[in-house]
This record gives structure tokens, C-alpha cells and sequence, in this order.
């Protein structure tokens, strides 16, 4: 049993093979969407279970370190705002707070309503998205966050990308992510050997 070090390349594409096992086996669970027509780079984004249970699934359109425009699409199980307030409290709080008053008050403060309402494209048709502009949807790297407040329910994290740019369908194949992905994490464990 292996207790610290690094992975060798066989064991580490062996557990990039496991998630994508794991995230073909429940994909089936949500409605994916992504970029309609989108074909630049794609990958999995993040995606969480309950138990066995899948509560999001999300899937990412760019690369966020390349400096170009991003978009991640995340699908919710259940209504999209928690998720958005834990984005929120994670950006202005990446450690846990000392004390319970700080939490209080970084918690409300990701609580607060959106201050826009924007009209994006699902299958065709226009959705009514709240909107968070100026946010930090990755460390050092501003954008912005939306929310269409259904059940499932979709949420975005944006970067150099105007709302009239989203339009949104039913991905039907993960294929393309998972082998972005795949090959994302394979060159950066390549690029790196003494890590």
C-alpha cells in the first residue's frame, strides 16, 4: 500500500480512468449543457455526488489558463443557489474563518440577490439567469456567476464572455471532456516529473 510519493504514470491514468468510468456510468442522471456549437476546448468540470447519488455535474467550454474566454455549465439536481453561495464563500474565503462572526458576515454577503437579470439561450429558447457580474469565479481571475433557478437547474461561472455570447444546448456526448480532460491531466503529470 502506497502511503505518500508521487503516483507512477500507469497508477495515476488508471484513477483518470476510474472518475471517467464513474461520470459515464451517471451521467445519465442530469441534463448536460454546454456551448451550442462550441469547437474549441472542452473538459469535465466539476462534478459531486451524495452517496451514489450525482447532485452536479459540469462541463467546461475553454481553457481558464490560457487567458481566453470560459464558460463552465453546471448542471444542479435541486435549485442552483447553494452551490453559487458555496462559489461565493469559497472565493472570499479560501480558509476556514477563526471566528463565527466572520463566517456570519461572508455567508450573508454570498447570500445577497443578484443585481441583474439577463435573458440567456437554452435549446432555442431565452431563459431568465441571475446574474453576478465581477466575481471571482477562479483565483485570481474575475468574471462572472448566473443562475437559472429551476429544478434541475443550471448555474454558470464565466470569464471574458458576454452573456449575449452563451447560448446553451443538450450535450448528448461527453466523449470530447473526457478525453479533454484526460489529456490536460496526462500532460501536466508529463510536464512535471520530479513533483
Amino acid at each position: 500500500m502506497r502511503y505518500g510519493g508521487r503516483l507512477n504514470r500507469i497508477e495515476f491514468t488508471a484513477l483518470i480512468d476510474q472518475r471517467a468510468n464513474r461520470i459515464r456510468a451517471s451521467a445519465a442522471a442530469l441534463p448536460l449543457y454546454g456551448m451550442a456549437g462550441w469547437s474549441g476546448p472542452c473538459r469535465i468540470g466539476g462534478w459531486a455526488w451524495d452517496d451514489d447519488r450525482l447532485v452536479h455535474a459540469g462541463l467546461t467550454f475553454g481553457d481558464p489558463a490560457a487567458g481566453g474566454g470560459w464558460v463552465e455549465v453546471v448542471t444542479t439536481a435541486g435549485p442552483p443557489l447553494p452551490l453559487l453561495i458555496d462559489m461565493r464563500v469559497a472565493a472570499v474565503m479560501p480558509q476556514p474563518p477563526e471566528d463565527r462572526k466572520t463566517y456570519e458576515r461572508n455567508l450573508r454577503a454570498a447570500s445577497t440577490p443578484a443585481p441583474h437579470r439577463v435573458g440567456i439561450t437554452v435549446d432555442g429558447v431565452p431563459k431568465p439567469f441571475h446574474r453576478w457580474p465581477d466575481q471571482e469565479v477562479l483565483p485570481s481571475q474575475k468574471g462572472w456567476l448566473a443562475v437559472l433557478d429551476e429544478v434541475p437547474g443550471l448555474l454558470l461561472r464565466v470569464s471574458q464572455l458576454a452573456p449575449a455570447e452563451i447560448k446553451l444546448a443538450r450535450v448528448g456526448d461527453l466523449e470530447p471532456h473526457l478525453v479533454g480532460t484526460r489529456t490536460q491531466l496526462l500532460d501536466g503529470y508529463d510536464e512535471d516529473p520530479d513533483a
